[in-house]
């Protein structure tokens, strides 16, 4: 039997109703939900997710501002740039787009950023009040995770939970939500892979979380009968044709198409529920965003 694809476009659509309402809330009393991006240069990938906050903030009715200078821009300029977005009534939460130039250090940058309006938890404060539990921001990839963990009412306490990946943006802190809510979470990467040990974690899992970023990673003999897969990965990849042999478009190069980590079609047929690539936790991720921007504003406003 296939296992539930969980439906996350239609729980972002709940998020997003209810955070319109909030939204709403708060403007009503007084106070502005905003969101700052700030985009140092050109980068392709950071240029592209700046168009989709801009779109979202617009569609929500919230406030957005775009800071954008140019490339060879100096780390105290840019420093600058943040101090006046920490002072703008306007903005509640700033969002840097990374990679950065060489010269100018993330860590110059994110430690500028008044920790209030930290909606990505970027901020060693905030990573550290999520480290103790007590949780002011957590980033929005892992927080979509738990909405999604906790909308199909997951007992946390005691659950197997493995997380493929130890990133800082997503591996690390999902295993600490998981963690803050009694989950037994073992955290595996690529040198358990390469001792390989990967099967003998992720085969015990009531919980697999896989945020690996490589296509097809998890096969279904990694995989417990029944398991709960959540897969964050992303990856674009070529089209095959029966022969393996890549698809070519009307302009003869290779069509490409959306993948996650996991083995989707494989391994829905043994686990007991699954997120789809594209569809699935990416669909979540943009309210989780919206939600701590809300909740900046009305820490800011005194409204909590």
């Amino acid at each position: 039997m296939s296992a539930k694809v969980i439906d996350c476009v239609a729980i972002a659509n709940e998020i997003k109703e209810e955070l319109k309402k909030e939204i709403e809330e708060c403007k009503a009393k007084g106070a502005t939900v905003g969101i700052a991006t700030l985009l140092v240069g050109d980068d392709f990938g950071a240029r592209m997710y700046r168009k989709q906050v801009e779109k979202f903030c617009e569609e929500m009715g919230v406030e957005y501002i775009n800071e954008n200078p140019p490339v060879d821009s100096s780390e105290e300029d840019v420093v600058n740039i943040v101090k006046s977005l920490n002072e703008n009534k306007k903005v509640s939460g700033i969002l840097p787009l990374r990679p950065f130039p060489e010269h100018i250090s993330d860590y110059a940058i994110i430690n500028s950023i008044d920790v209030n309006k930290d909606i990505d938890c970027f901020h060693p404060y905030n990573m550290g009040k999520l480290t103790l539990g007590e949780i002011t921001f957590a980033p929005a990839t892992p927080s979509a995770c738990i909405e999604i963990m906790e909308r199909e009412r997951l007992n946390f306490e005691g659950a197997e939970i493995v997380v493929v990946g130890h990133s800082n943006i997503v591996g690390k802190p999902i295993s600490l939500l998981c963690l803050n809510r009694n989950a037994t979470v073992t955290t595996t990467h690529i040198y358990t892979s390469m001792a390989g040990n990967l099967a003998k974690h992720t085969t015990g899992a009531d919980v697999l979380i896989v945020a690996a970023g490589k296509a097809g990673l998890i096969t279904p003999d990694l995989v417990k009968e029944g398991a709960f897969v959540i897969d964050v990965g992303i990856n674009r990849v070529k089209v095959l044709d029966e022969n393996g042999n890549p698809v070519l478009n009307e302009k003869g190069k290779p069509k490409t198409k959306t993948v996650g980590d996991v083995d989707f079609e494989a391994v829905k047929e043994k686990a007991g529920k699954i997120t789809p690539v594209p569809g699935g936790v990416g669909a979540i991720t943009n309210m989780m965003l919206m939600r701590n921007a809300v909740k900046a504003c009305k820490l800011q406003n005194g409204l909590l």
